[in-house]
């Protein structure tokens, strides 16, 4: 090789460290809140540019034996986290939260009534409460095609279903049978007009042909326990967080081919993707950290140690802003327990 050569194979090297170490740097924690109590999902609203959060509030065993639920919805300031109204959602306790932007309406899963809830962010009022057409209903993750007006809900169990909602109506269009043994979380390929679901107690990812409501394809998840995806529509990959092996799978959508696995933190769990600045987040529920990924080289950028159980990330794709909610610790037992660390909401800038 020639000196020349040697010289400009230096200089690229030194040219990707120095901007691998400027990416990781601006990843910081620049706030963290306690909006309210068991907190759960978390969604970003470009329109009021706000974040939405699922508070379970308080629990006990009287709590749950009376039903006198205390839940809410939390809104908060995108900028400074600073609560700017809440949404009394008691009646439907709120465990998954999905938005539609174009019609400013929140879907919420309420898993301990086993119901999907529509509710109008104009007024903050419920205006329709779905359930399911039979049986008992466990409803969890939940994906909204803006452009259709639908949404998908996973509804986990040993023979899971995915619900289909008109967003017009807001009503229980048909169910997807037998996706497999407790799906959990879905992605949307819009172009294709795909839905792509992961399996926790198959270690799979399924294929689900949306004009038919079929599964079309099934391909290993390339982890254990494979609980959440995102999914990159411009190069047409998944991303799977594996709570089993604490790590993150990536996928070619189309194969099922593994493209790399990436190690996280253990119980690797909530997921989202930025597109516009190709950046990944996993919040790491065991490890009590958020992983940042360059999707470009699968580099990982920065580690974070947001709070006691982190559990869902929310992005503001524009800013690049990232929220995350972490759970408290639990016990059932002392529910009194008090977490300094838990049940909050931390903002990471870019």
């Amino acid at each position: 090789m020639k000196k020349a050569e040697r010289q400009f194979l230096v200089a690229g090297t030194l040219l990707l460290t120095v901007g691998l170490v400027q990416r990781a740097a601006a990843q910081q924690i620049e706030k963290t809140v306690k909006p309210g109590e068991q907190i759960y999902e978390i969604v970003y609203n470009d329109k009021d540019h706000s974040v939405y959060v699922a508070s379970f509030g308080p629990m006990s065993k009287e709590i749950f034996e009376s039903k006198q639920f205390r839940s809410r919805i939390y809104k908060l300031d995108a900028d400074d986290l600073t609560v700017s109204d809440s949404i009394d959602v008691s009646s439907a306790p709120a465990f998954g939260l999905g938005i539609n932007r174009k019609t400013q309406t929140l879907y919420t899963s309420n898993t301990v009534s086993g119901s999907v809830s529509a509710i109008d962010l104009a007024t903050g009022e419920a205006i329709a409460e779905i359930t399911a057409p039979q049986g008992e209903a466990h409803t969890r993750e939940v994906v909204v095609d803006e452009a259709t007006n639908t949404v998908y809900v996973t509804d986990p169990g040993e023979e899971s279903r995915v619900w289909v909602i008109d967003g017009a109506s807001n009503t229980l269009k048909t169910t997807i049978a037998n996706t497999g043994n407790l799906t959990t979380g879905i992605a949307l390929d819009q172009k294709e007009n795909v839905l792509y679901a992961c399996n926790l107690g198959d270690n799979n990812i399924v294929e689900i042909d949306l004009k038919t409501h079929k599964v079309v394809k099934t391909f290993p998840a390339g982890g254990e326990k494979p609980t959440n995806l995102a999914y990159d529509p411009r190069g047409k990959r998944l991303f799977v967080s594996n709570q089993g092996t604490g790590n993150v799978s990536v996928l070619d959508a189309h194969s099922g081919k593994v493209i790399r696995t990436i190690p996280t933190g253990e119980g690797a769990l909530g997921i989202s993707f930025n597109p516009k600045k190709k950046l990944l987040y996993i919040a790491n529920r065991q490890a009590g950290t958020v992983t940042v990924v360059d999707t470009g080289n699968y580099a990982v950028l920065k580690n974070l140690k947001t709070g006691t159980h982190p559990n869902t990330v929310a992005i503001d794709v524009k800013s690049g802003n990232a929220y995350v909610t972490n759970k408290a610790r639990s016990d059932r037992d002392n529910p009194s327990l008090k977490d300094p660390e838990g049940d909050t909401v931390s903002l990471i800038s870019l």
